[in-house]
């Protein structure tokens, strides 16, 4: 028997222009699913950047506890943000499903939530839910201290200047799409140059020196499928730290696909960390950027606090659990 009941009422948040406009196209096909499943929802198309993050505050005070997000890592981002920045209702009482439709669909991945958006719908219709982690960070943005909340991982370094040459070149040609992901992954491969960073984890120092790039997050992927996180686990309290110090850009060309399928801790030039909190501060002006779930973000001194166990999360029937170890009652 389906856990969703009937009489709950949810709200279904489409981005119509995600996955180059399948959304908009696949719609009547998901909004004839949820009816036939007695579905008590409405939906709102977003109409802008941002919009998604109004949406959410403005239903959770209506009284919505349930939310669907249709569309890729970039909308649920924007959800994410709009439940915690609202201030009525404890975040863990607010349940979240995700149909992944985007260009972009990293976050899914951890929770064994299906690409296919039909096995996603039986997902949100079967109620598998477990209480995840949320990331927080702290960042300058032309000398004003701003923050944002993530549910997947932070980069810095190549990663973050893939993301912002991609939003750049979306802007001067109007096209989102793996096609323009590739030539920007392509163009900083060859024209990126190391940061100079200091990296303390819980106040401890991490890591001081030049950086090709640094993943903090709760999941597993980057960058369309990129497992650079390998050893994530989303509900255990803690980030983990991915970072890859200077390569020869020959020998990372050679190990890209090591990158891409998890292997990043085979390399002499990787360190792995896990922690609640990261501190990444600059050792030159030359600092670079930040980007979060995908979405270009401010300069650094970067503050990432973990949330833990703080918003539930229709998963998929095989994702399992983190068990955490409590220590056994004094006889």
């Amino acid at each position: 028997m389906p856990a969703i009941m009937s009489s709950t009422p949810w709200m279904i948040i489409l981005n119509p222009i995600a996955g180059g406009g399948k959304t908009a196209v696949m719609w009547p096909r998901i909004s004839n699913f949820f009816i036939k499943h007695n579905l008590n929802f409405e939906c709102v198309f977003t109409k802008h950047k941002y919009h998604a993050v109004t949406i959410t505050i403005e239903a959770i005070r209506e009284g919505i506890r349930h939310f669907v997000v249709i569309g890729g890592d970039g909308t649920f981002h924007e959800v994410i943000n709009g439940i915690f920045y609202q201030q009525d209702v404890p975040t863990e009482s607010i349940t979240m499903g995700i149909i992944p439709i985007g260009t972009g669909n990293d976050m899914v991945s951890s929770y064994n939530i299906s690409t296919d958006y039909e096995k996603a719908m039986e997902t949100i219709i079967k109620g598998k839910s477990v209480l995840t982690d949320v990331g927080w960070v702290s960042f300058q943005d032309f000398g004003i201290e701003r923050t944002r909340y993530f549910a997947n991982a932070a980069g810095m370094g190549l990663d973050a200047a893939v993301i912002r040459h991609y939003e750049k070149k979306v802007e001067q040609e109007n096209k989102r799409g793996k096609a323009q992901y590739l030539n920007s992954l392509l163009n900083q491969f060859l024209f990126y140059r190391c940061k100079d960073l200091r990296i303390l984890v819980d106040g401890q120092m991490f890591y001081e020196g030049p950086v090709l790039t640094c993943s903090v997050g709760i999941g597993k992927f980057i960058g369309s499928g990129m497992k650079a996180l390998p050893l994530a686990i989303p509900d255990d309290g803690l980030f983990d730290i991915t970072l890859v110090g200077p390569m020869n850009k020959v020998s990372l060309g050679l190990r890209i696909k090591d990158f891409i399928a998890g292997e990043v801790y085979t390399f002499k030039e990787s360190l792995h960390g896990r922690g609640k909190t990261v501190e990444i501060l600059p050792n030159s002006k030359n600092t670079g950027f930040l980007e979060t779930d995908g979405e270009p973000m401010g300069t650094p001194p970067y503050l990432f606090k973990i949330i833990p166990a703080s918003l539930r999360l229709l998963v998929g029937d095989d994702f399992v659990s983190f068990v955490k170890n409590e220590p056994e009652p004094e006889s």
